[in-house]
């Protein structure tokens, strides 16, 4: 094809210098073959590729190449989308990294795609590396999701001229509706929790900030990295003196970040919604007052801090439930299996749309898109339309009674 070249063949010379040659097809369709030289092999090569760039008819703009990995591209378009302007932030890439490992790295699949050239990639051996890396149907989705967008990126440079990752079928992935917690239910959730954390049903320390973390996850819907970033400065409990004769008033708190999976605080969040404002109900600023005089200054103003002095980690909130959710003690608690810090969450949505609508729920809980909040956070109760007054207007006449029986 035109403005392509093909494999690169290193060799060195007599006076120990290397050349690297390749042929390549020129404008005028004619496959030429041209070598370049270098006092190393990867010099020889690099020398060659940028003349391929400079040349008449030259292949895409140098980025990417035919002979390239697809450890070379991920490494580009990770390296493109730090630097890009509204990318996926640094958490979110952090992630994207772990995914794309499980197809990488020898010691996840049985066939790692990170040492394939770019030009031999076909659809079937990304599906072999998704398939021995033995990760869930969700996770195998993420991963080729990254793949599509790295591919794209490598056709644009030109280093290829399809997309493989488009063809690998898309992963069907269990819709299961994830539950909220009943509001009946709320409070045996809540009693279990705080009987386990004040040590009563376990050996060691008490988890002292365990029920109140709980507790403003059902006031507010925050996400669990939002609420344990939450600093007493984001909070107002009390009227401001503009404000004390404002009967409008009420305690509220801002989110504006959030603590990452390795116990960082940035200030900025998942969605560009995440930053909000959030009211607190009456009960929850209440909470938030007791702890405050109970609690001693800390550095980092936090609301939750740990014996140590640092931020909580998502991540062992989300374990300590798990760790309740599997004892004896309440396996006769059925509402409390597979209860997270999200199943809370959507209590909150739920509850929002049921007394106002889905729009405010999607406020609430900081997302950029209602069909999100409703498709995966609103657990709506099954109410039957009544429209009969338009469908009785359709009943057969008088004459007509006689006709044939219902059901036939």
């Amino acid at each position: 094809m035109v403005g392509t070249y093909g494999e690169i063949s290193c060799f060195q010379l007599k006076n120990g210098s290397w050349q690297a040659r390749a042929r390549f097809c020129d404008v005028d369709g004619v496959v030429r073959q041209y070598r370049k030289n270098g006092e190393t092999k990867n010099k020889a090569r690099a020398n060659l590729k940028a003349f391929f760039v400079e040349h008449t008819g030259t292949f895409g703009d140098g980025a990417l190449a035919p002979d390239d990995t697809v450890q070379n591209l991920l490494d580009l378009w990770f390296q493109k989308m730090e630097q890009a302007d509204g990318g996926p932030s640094t958490e979110t890439l952090g992630y994207y990294r772990s995914h794309v490992r499980w197809i990488l790295d020898s010691d996840k699949t049985d066939q790692p795609l990170g040492a394939y050239q770019l030009r031999h990639v076909r659809p079937v051996i990304i599906q072999a590396a998704l398939d021995s890396s033995g990760v869930s149907a969700d996770m195998r989705k993420r991963i080729r999701s990254v793949l599509v967008r790295a591919f794209d990126m490598a056709i644009f440079h030109e280093a290829i001229n399809g997309n493989p990752a488009t063809a690998v079928p898309s992963v069907p992935v269990p819709r299961h509706k994830k539950k909220a917690v009943p509001v009946e239910d709320l409070d045996a959730v809540r009693l279990a929790i705080r009987e386990w954390a004040n040590a009563d049903k376990r050996n060691g320390p008490k988890s002292v900030d365990l029920p109140d973390i709980v507790e403003m996850l059902v006031a507010t819907g925050m996400r669990i990295g939002e609420l344990l970033a939450l600093r007493w400065s984001d909070i107002e409990l009390a009227a401001p003196p503009q404000r004390r004769d404002d009967e409008g008033w009420f305690p509220w708190l801002m989110v504006n970040g959030q603590i990452t999976s390795k116990g960082k605080r940035v200030d900025y969040g998942k969605t560009d919604a995440a930053i909000r404002p959030i009211a607190l109900p009456d009960w929850a600023a209440a909470l938030l007052r007791r702890r405050k005089v109970a609690q001693t200054p800390n550095d980092l103003d936090a609301v939750f801090i740990t014996r140590n002095g640092t931020w909580h980690y998502p991540t062992n909130i989300q374990g300590r439930l798990r760790h309740i959710r599997l004892l004896d003690d309440y396996a006769d608690l059925t509402v409390l299996q597979g209860v997270t810090p999200h199943s809370f969450r959507r209590t909150v949505a739920t509850q929002i749309d049921e007394i106002y609508d889905a729009e405010a729920a999607m406020n609430q809980l900081g997302h950029t898109s209602k069909t999100v909040t409703e498709r995966h956070y609103i657990n709506r109760k099954l109410v039957v339309p009544d429209y009969r007054s338009a469908t009785e207007r359709l009943a057969p006449g008088s004459e007509t009674n006689g006709g044939p029986a219902v059901g036939l």
